[in-house]
């Protein structure tokens, strides 16, 4: 069947004009914004001592430890949360700025850890120690036994 006169050539422009459109990037979606990478952090260890009755200079009886550690920004914020590995390692990647890190509770009342606060600066890793206490440390000098 043939169009009537006068409506051919419409079409095959239309057709035309709806080809090139469809090539074109015009319809596409907007590319994703992309975030700068961020190139600063902190690293570190999460140690538990004393582990032993008589800690020393030479051997301070410290051991690796798994920890749970909250991160929090200079509003209060949590910005980061980090489990330590068996090697007592951790990384966290953050940006420049001052920052709160909070070791979760290891136990009632001990082991327990001391919050620390760290300042990161644009393009470096802050490295970082956090040290749980095994027990009280009159324990040691009454010479009581490691929990």
């Amino acid at each position: 069947m043939r169009p009537p006169d006068g409506h051919a050539p419409s079409i095959v422009v239309l057709s035309l004009l709806l080809a090139v459109l469809a090539g074109c990037d015009m319809f596409a979606s907007p590319p994703e914004p992309t975030a700068d990478p961020v190139h600063s952090g902190l690293h570190g260890v999460v140690l538990l001592g004393p582990t032993c009755d008589a800690p020393s200079a030479a051997s301070p009886c410290l051991e690796a430890y798994v920890a749970r550690l909250v991160v929090f920004d200079s509003d209060g914020q949590v910005v980061g949360d980090v489990t330590s590995d068996p090697s007592g390692s951790f990384a966290l990647t953050l940006p420049p700025g001052d920052y709160v890190i909070q070791p979760a509770p290891g136990g009632d009342p001990f082991p327990r850890a001391e919050a620390v606060s760290v300042s990161i600066f644009d393009g470096e890793t802050t490295e970082v120690e956090i040290d749980y206490e095994a027990r009280d440390r009159e324990d040691l000098k009454g010479g009581g036994d490691v929990p």
